[in-house]
């Protein structure tokens, strides 16, 4: 069994004409680009059919669907009823009354949403999320705002008017929603159709409304681009440096947010001494070791095929290949014994030991896109055995 992504290639179709590095020079956190390729497989994606099932017959937590109306959400006791269970009945009956369905997050419950953010998730280094919008005729779910992360919009079905307006001074941080009333949106810039099997990209901090159009529902794709900042990274970078700094755990001097002269004559200089301290101690690579670890360790798991594999059992000579866009990693840590190091493989949900020996074959092995057990030259079969399964298990590896 092979596990293919539902659209290779992924980034190039949603920027189609445009090769990637063209649009990361060029539109990457600057400005809206409007695809003008359409790409039957994109639409494939999802379908109103899926989202019917996906209503009626899903397990549907009360967190997995929100609903929104003339520019603001609806409360959550619309259609969710006093159990804490979705009103299938009642969100079906809002949508028919001009309310937008969303759904988010779905790529976690659909298996080519969740492929299709793995893909991207290696051309950003970013997680990658999707929310879906199934919106009725002549409504809108949201007024004019911005998002405070990068998306992608696929037009699944339907019909959108999108009106862009200006961008704020400076890109937000995740944390910096839009406020109604607050920020401004400056004056609309550009408005156009977006038609079934057309993408958009929207950069973070650029304003837009996106009434429906046309006499048919409208279904979109937004996929959310997550990305981390430089500033997420030089505080990592301090929080790591003052374990080597026995200063920076000392606790602020007692006066000094009361004396404002004798803590602009005395403190500051012991502000500075540390910040000078932190730029001598600060290491990027251990900054960064940490970074990618947490990034691998956070990817969600993709176990397709795995259940078939480990029940029919995996014999010496059978090819396992290393699953597309599954992150890994190779980390060395403080051994368990306190005697040296030992290698580790750090993926999804699990971080395995290895021996040196088997370390340094899976290495060269997993490098080269596929293995076999009998390529593998160790003197503890056992290890082998269990590690390939844990692989195996954990989605790595698939046959």
């Amino acid at each position: 069994m092979t596990d293919k992504s539902p659209v290779t290639g992924a980034l190039e179709k949603l920027i189609a004409p445009l090769s990637a590095d063209e649009f990361f020079a060029q539109y990457y956190e600057r400005s809206v680009f409007r695809s003008p390729v359409k790409h039957p497989d994109i639409v494939d994606l999802l379908s109103l059919d899926r989202i019917d099932e996906i209503i009626s017959d899903s397990e549907l937590p009360a967190t997995a669907i929100g609903m929104a109306k003339s520019g603001q959400g609806l409360e959550s006791s619309e259609f969710i009823g006093g159990n804490n269970a979705v009103d299938r009945g009642a969100v079906l009956d809002n949508f028919r009354n001009g309310a937008t369905i969303i759904l988010p997050q779905l790529h976690f419950a659909d298996g080519k949403l969740y492929s299709f953010c793995l893909g991207l998730e290696r051309e950003f280094g970013a997680r990658v999320q999707t929310n879906v919008y199934l919106t009725p005729p002549e409504a809108h779910g949201f007024g004019v705002h911005y998002d405070n992360h990068d998306v992608f919009v696929i037009q699944v079905s339907g019909a959108k008017e999108w009106e862009i307006y200006g961008s704020r001074d400076g890109l937000p941080f995740r944390g910096e929603g839009f406020r109604k009333g607050v920020d401004e949106t400056g004056e609309l810039k550009e408005k156009f159709v977006l038609s079934a099997g057309e993408c958009l990209y929207v950069p973070r901090g650029t304003a837009h409304r996106a009434p429906n159009h046309g006499n048919e529902p409208s279904l979109h794709i937004t996929v959310g681009i997550l990305v981390q900042t430089w500033a997420e990274f030089m505080l990592e970078a301090v929080a790591e440096a003052s374990l080597r700094i026995p200063a920076m755990r000392n606790s602020l001097p007692r006066d000094m947010f009361f004396d404002r002269d004798k803590a602009l004559a005395e403190h500051a200089g012991m502000f500075r001494q540390l910040s000078d301290e932190l730029a001598a101690k600060a290491d990027f690579e251990t900054t960064l070791n940490v970074f990618s670890g947490n990034f691998v360790r956070a990817q969600g798991p993709r176990v397709r095929g795995a259940l078939l594999a480990l029940a029919e059992g995996i014999g010496s000579d059978d090819v396992l290949h290393v699953r597309d866009h599954i992150l890994y990693s190779f980390e060395t840590t403080p051994a368990a014994d306190g005697e040296g190091e030992e290698l580790q493989i750090v993926l999804s949900g699990s971080s395995i030991p290895l021996s040196d020996k088997l370390g340094a074959q899976l290495q060269e092995r997993l490098s080269s896109g596929s293995l076999r057990k009998s390529q593998f030259d160790v003197s503890d079969a056992e290890e082998l055995e269990d590690v390939i399964g844990t692989l195996v298990a954990y989605g790595l590896l698939i046959r």
